[in-house]
């Protein structure tokens, strides 16, 4: 039995494939097993199969698996298959419409990442669950200790200032139950600090070693945060055409509304990736602030902008495009990014 395409609609248990024959009918409709479906894939090693499915939890891993058998692997995005799924869904329609989808030209495919770069993105993972209950924590003790008339100013330094002095000074008033609650209150806050400190000490040590971070960490608003969740984020930078892909994998390109051949550019998508997006505009902020200390070519457009009296959000916004560009650059002509003279 020759196949010309296999879907397979991923699950936790179950996996639920569909393979079309060289006609394009469907040839075969099974159910299988974890283990079911690697012996199945495995029996046909030598037939170099042509598999899809959707890139989502537990996709990397089952990728990794049939490469390594020799079969040709593509994942797609939701929205990829989504036009070519019937009115019913289950798991079999779904199965089919990856099938019929990996067909059709123009549809994107989503790189396979390797397994440094699932490491270091399980990293960011924990690394942001951490902080966002880091920053839980400062809200409550915030909001608790200003019911009973303390306030201090927002930023962690104050917090955590204001934290040693709660400690430490006898004249702040607060009876011995509040007392030890927000004793323990900030014993946590201390505790998932360090964490977050050892995950960033991690990183910092892999973005040493590791040369596309190395090139990455030389762009301007670029620091080690961002340069290894751009690293655990980007499969292949061979699956981008151009800048202006990249720049629209990580949301930062105009959403366009177009008819009867009139164009109308609005705000950026906001699609792809959130977390890195994220992290770049923050780190272009940084560099918008501070951008005096280091002049090039970057830091002239910041000002370019600024002289035609655009908001601050929308230059840090541009200039994020504008890095994404020129990361893509970098990493495609393997080198370094190297200012310019102002």
């Amino acid at each position: 039995m020759q196949f010309k395409q296999i879907g397979i609609d991923i699950g936790k248990a179950t996996f639920h494939l569909v393979a079309l024959g060289l006609d394009g009918d469907i040839v075969l409709r099974k159910q299988f097993t974890r283990l079911g479906l690697i012996a199945f894939f495995r029996d046909r090693a030598g037939q170099y199969l042509n598999v899809a499915f959707e890139a989502c939890s537990g996709a990397h891993w089952l990728a990794h698996q049939l490469i390594a058998m020799g079969h040709a692997v593509r994942l797609l995005t939701p929205e990829s298959v989504r036009p070519f799924a019937k009115a019913q869904k289950n798991d079999w329609n779904d199965a089919l419409a990856i099938a019929e989808a990996a067909q059709r030209p123009g549809r994107h495919a989503v790189g396979v990442k390797s397994q440094e770069q699932l490491d270091i993105q399980a990293l960011h993972r924990v690394r942001q669950r951490l902080v966002t209950a880091r920053t839980a924590i400062v809200n409550q003790i915030r909001g608790l200790l200003r019911e009973r008339g303390l306030v201090f100013g927002s930023g962690r330094m104050r917090f955590e200032r204001f934290l040693d002095d709660l400690q430490a000074k006898e004249e702040i008033q607060l009876n011995p139950v509040c007392r030890a609650l927000f004793a323990t209150l900030a014993a946590e806050y201390q505790a998932l600090d360090a964490r977050v400190e050892s995950i960033d000490a991690e990183l910092a040590e892999f973005a040493k070693a590791n040369p596309i971070c190395k090139a990455l960490l030389s762009v301007p608003g670029i620091g080690i945060i961002v340069a290894t969740a751009l690293f655990s984020a980007v499969a292949d930078i061979a699956d981008f055409r151009s800048g202006r892909d990249l720049a629209a994998f990580l949301g930062l390109v105009p959403r366009r509304k177009s008819t009867g051949g009139k164009t109308t550019l609005l705000g950026i998508s906001k699609r792809g990736n959130t977390y890195v997006r994220t992290l770049m505009i923050h780190g272009m902020r940084s560099a918008f602030y501070n951008r005096k200390k280091r002049e090039n070519g970057i830091t002239v457009f910041m000002d370019r902008l600024v002289e035609r009296g655009m908001h601050t959000n929308k230059i840090v916004v541009a200039c994020a495009n504008k890095v994404a560009r020129v990361i893509w650059a970098l990493l495609t002509h393997n080198t370094i990014f190297e200012p310019r003279p102002a």
